[in-house]
């Protein structure tokens, strides 16, 4: 008798325990943050880390939301940590600053 109490114990358990639908892992999404220039940023040559040099002439990025006075500025992607920023124009350094930047954060950089 004792031995059929504690088989129904345990099938009970198993029951429980097998219907939880217990999941592995966790889903995250892209970390991503942006880099917002503004101002003039013609001729401008943005040096961030070690990275490749991005020139800026041209790569305006305007969105629907936006009005049209957002001319000259630009969105960079880029992923959230500290960098070096270096704006640089005609080969003169106009911007020099280190950022930290958080995950789904816009840092704006004004360049004169």
């Amino acid at each position: 008798m004792p031995t059929k109490i504690v088989c129904y114990l345990g099938l009970i358990c198993l029951l429980l325990c097998s219907g939880c639908g217990l999941k592995e892992g966790v889903v995250t999404k892209d970390s991503k943050s942006f880099l917002w220039f503004t101002g003039n940023t013609q001729n401008a040559i943005v040096y961030i880390d070690d990275l490749a040099p991005v020139d800026l002439s041209g790569q305006a990025v305007v969105s629907s939301d936006a009005g049209a006075d957002n001319k000259g500025e630009v969105h960079y992607r880029i992923s959230p940590g500290k960098h070096t920023v270096v704006v640089k124009k005609s080969g003169v350094e106009v911007v020099h600053r280190t950022v930290l930047l958080g995950d789904d954060i816009t840092k704006e950089i004004r360049i004169p």
